[in-house]
């Protein structure tokens, strides 16, 4: 559990820095063409993507949630197909091939979950979930830049990360994340 709080940190203090880098390129909020309001959504399904997937290795093996992220692409397509402003429609032989990709991961994972020392329903369930916000998370993302073809790569990350830091605070102070953060970094210090 401390390796996924630990990574918790990591990766906040990654967002600073992706903040501080497109301030260097010289980027900043003046030149939005968006109203942050757009952002809010995308970045609570971005957050609690992250927090799931970070969270779930305290109770699955890297390899087994290595494999339930890659079969993202069934739910991207389904939720293609029905989010407004998208509406994808996709050859039935590539839902086929999805379906036999997402068969072959419960294969791999009934294997796994008999081998495995560190494999439970908990982080299957997590793992799910991230997997179920990657498929919001890139559909959204595609909405945004067709409703505003001027919306740059760029402010999509900058928006994001500045709406979905805030979003971090109460989980990680629920877990007692940032007070274990705190007492390493004093460590550390003195």
């Amino acid at each position: 559990m401390a390796f996924a709080r630990n990574m918790y940190t990591i990766d906040s203090s990654s967002g600073f820095v992706y903040l501080f880098l497109i301030y260097l390129q010289g980027f900043s909020p003046k030149k939005m063409v968006n109203p942050w309001k757009t952002y809010v959504k995308l970045s609570a399904v971005l957050m609690g993507s992250h927090g799931l997937t970070k969270g779930s290795l305290a109770f699955l093996n890297y390899p087994a949630q290595l494999m339930f992220k890659s079969t993202k692409v069934l739910p991207v397509m389904v939720m293609g197909a029905f989010i407004p402003g998208l509406r994808r429609k996709y050859p039935a032989h590539e839902y086929v091939s999805a379906i036999l990709l997402v068969l072959g991961l419960i294969l791999f994972t009934l294997a796994d979950a008999q081998t495995s020392p560190s494999f439970s329903v908990i982080g299957v369930i997590m793992v799910i979930g991230a997997v179920v916000m990657d498929s919001f998370l890139g559909n959204l993302q595609e909405v945004i830049f067709n409703m505003n073809p001027e919306t740059t790569q760029m402010e999509m990350l900058f928006c994001s990360t500045v709406v979905g830091l805030p979003l971090l605070i109460p989980p990680r102070v629920l877990t007692g994340e940032v007070f274990e953060a705190w007492n390493s970094c004093s460590e550390i210090v003195m």
